[in-house]
């Protein structure tokens, strides 16, 4: 089914809203894109880089005459911003959003949606370590997933829009509970970004003089672990505050591993470390056979 939005305002144009406005202006499926963020700044480049038509750092304002509306905020900003904007979004209008946290954040929005307008949860499962307008391009969701989390309450022709428009991207579209994904992203990007910051900070308390060394030897395998470690600070401490019962659920359980890690290594148990290892490494090369299908 085609579709096309007349307007569309991205309320937090960083790389995910600048993004998805790249890539639906590169479709001709979007007619005038609208930005709104607090700092007139980051609005204007993205003027001057031709992802947005025009801005205001007004919720109310930015949205008003939109068939569409993209919050692409940090998670805990985004009721807050929705609430904010309510009152100018149009009769027949659809608002979702871009959260990693779906559980409060959708019964939340919900709520404050103004008669004739509805929200339809969303999240693209898509990314790089970079962040800001700068950093958007329009080819990031191509091959990636992005899931919705409809409920009682989602209107279907809202859900199908919706749904189309991340499909146009190239992202493959999977519906989800709200509190199901919370619990299914703490475990497959919650979990590893914590891991990923608790590392660095590990190795840089070090003694000045083994931690010079450990940072110069570094090799591709600490780059290519620690990466994400260079996301937005801001977004992720938001997530660790928003999904918290389940990112603590998970870091119970790994530290449970890591214990059992730890006795093996003091124990010099080989045999059952290399059980562990072997049956990790079968299960990272069995999901990414899945992930490649």
């Amino acid at each position: 089914m085609a579709f096309y939005i007349k307007r569309m305002t991205v309320i937090g144009l960083g790389l995910i809203g600048g993004s998805l406005a790249r890539a639906l202006r590169r479709k001709a499926l979007v007619g005038e894109v609208v930005g709104v963020n607090r700092h007139r700044e980051s609005l204007e480049r993205a003027v001057a880089l031709g992802v947005i038509d025009r801005f205001s750092t007004d919720p109310e304002d930015g949205v008003r005459d939109a068939d569409l509306v993209v919050v692409a905020t940090p998670v805990r900003a985004i009721v807050p911003t929705i609430a904010r904007a309510a009152p100018g979004m149009m009769r027949g209008a659809v608002v979702t959003d871009a959260g990693s946290v779906k559980g409060r954040i959708v019964a939340a929005c919900e709520a404050v949606m103004p008669q004739g307008v509805d929200f339809v949860g969303g999240h693209p499962i898509a990314g790089t370590e970079h962040s800001g307008v700068e950093a958007s391009f329009a080819t990031l969701f191509e091959g990636s997933r992005t899931i919705l989390t409809p409920t009682e309450h989602t209107a279907k022709d809202a859900l199908e829009l919706v749904t189309l428009v991340w499909e146009a991207t190239g992202s493959t579209v999977e519906t989800m509970d709200p509190l199901h994904h919370d619990k299914v992203l703490a475990a497959t990007s919650h979990l590893p970004h914590l891991m990923a910051y608790n590392i660095v900070k590990t190795l840089s308390d070090l003694e000045n003089d083994v931690q010079s060394e450990v940072f110069r030897f570094a090799a591709s395998g600490f780059r290519d672990f620690t990466r994400i470690a260079s996301s937005d600070p801001t977004m992720w401490r938001d997530i660790c505050l928003e999904n918290r019962e389940a990112i603590l659920e998970m870091i119970g359980r790994f530290g449970q591993d890591l214990q059992t890690l730890r006795d093996l290594v003091h124990d010099g148990n080989g045999d059952a470390l290399h059980q562990i290892f072997s049956q990790s490494r079968a299960t990272r090369d069995r999901v990414l056979k899945i992930g490649k299908g």
